[in-house]
């Protein structure tokens, strides 16, 4: 962001722009910020005119092969032929503000989900959508989408941004919002996928949170049935009695469903936990009732990014056991002194 001043009114599902809480970043995070924008639009201006782009990251969320990105000119290497140059966005990897009073943050566009988890958490806030991968980043969520368990009363990840402070193709950066002259880029920008622009620093809304979340598991044998329970916790706002503050569903096949309905909760009697020895996926088919801490919620799915740990071997039992005895002599050892 060019201003240390952030925040803009919004358009909700309704359409009309509702009035968003304005971050004052303190002035030595933005006098930083600033010299890191201004590092990075250097860096790109140095790059050929027909040159492909993207970002240099360590960490990918897509299915796919490809070359590290080799970093742009002015760093500490150049691309190859025919190759992309990597813009080195880790100045990017932070969160700049947290606001408890206006229940919002600003955040660089790299920064992943569990970072800005561990940040709003110790206040007793959390993105009003939080993605179920830790290495997620709030700008990937937005420029690629994401959904998650808080979407069917909270929308998408952008539709609690407020602010995006965009380096563009022409090299300038702007910052845009639902009012003003860049209206119509914060619009276009969710699911543009890196061609409108990389988003440098992101405003967003937070929400309260509980300590705890209470989990119940209810099956169905039909999709049609879970749909009618989806569409009733959506109009009613709960689900046999349980507040649905949360809710996602797996499918293990067409006659066996599960919807999952989280309520947020101040006490828990008992905690389970998925980092370890037990597999999330496995336990939505029972016991009927589970408690969890509001972080381990958020990252149930992450130990075995869903079910997709199982073809390499590590569901088993020996092989976590290793892995979680080798994690622990990790933490154990000392660190190193110079």
């Amino acid at each position: 962001m060019t201003d240390a001043v952030v925040g803009a009114g919004r358009s909700g599902p309704a359409g009309p722009a509702a009035a968003a809480p304005v971050v004052q970043l303190p002035p030595a995070v933005a006098a930083e910020h600033g010299v890191a924008v201004a590092a990075l639009r250097e860096s790109y201006a140095a790059l050929a005119p027909d040159a492909p782009v993207r970002l240099a990251k360590r960490t990918s969320n897509l299915f796919r092969f490809r070359e590290p990105a080799p970093k742009a000119p002015g760093r500490s290497a150049a691309p190859g032929p025919g190759s992309a140059a990597g813009l080195d966005a880790s100045a990017f990897t932070r969160v700049l503000h947290v606001d408890p009073a206006a229940r919002a943050a600003v955040v660089g566009g790299m920064t992943t989900y569990e970072d800005l988890a561990d940040a709003t958490l110790p206040h007793g806030l959390m993105p009003l959508v939080v993605p179920q991968l830790k290495t997620i980043t709030l700008g990937g969520a937005v420029t690629g989408l994401g959904i998650e368990s808080t979407s069917l009363r909270s929308g998408l990840p952008h539709e609690s941004v407020t602010a995006m402070e965009i380096l563009t193709g022409d090299g300038r950066v702007v910052t845009a919002a639902a009012e003003g002259e860049q209206a119509e880029l914060f619009r276009g920008f969710p699911n543009s996928y890196g061609t409108l622009g990389y988003a440098l620093s992101l405003t967003i809304e937070l929400e309260p949170v509980a300590p705890y979340v209470h989990l119940r598991h209810y099956a169905f044998t039909t999709p049609e049935a879970c749909m009618e329970a989806i569409a009733q916790a959506a109009a009613e706002g709960s689900l046999h009695g349980h507040r649905a503050d949360f809710i996602d569903g797996t499918a293990f096949g067409l006659d066996e469903i599960y919807l999952t309905v989280g309520a947020y909760s101040e006490a828990a009697p008992w905690l389970s936990d998925y980092n370890g020895q037990q597999i999330y996926y496995q336990s939505v088919r029972g016991p009927r009732e589970d408690f969890l801490t509001i972080r381990d919620y958020l990252w149930r799915w992450d130990t075995d990014w869903f079910w997709c740990s199982r073809p390499f071997g590590v569901q088993h039992p020996a092989i976590r056991r290793a892995a979680a005895n080798e994690q622990g002599e990790e933490a154990a050892k000392p660190e190193d002194k110079e």
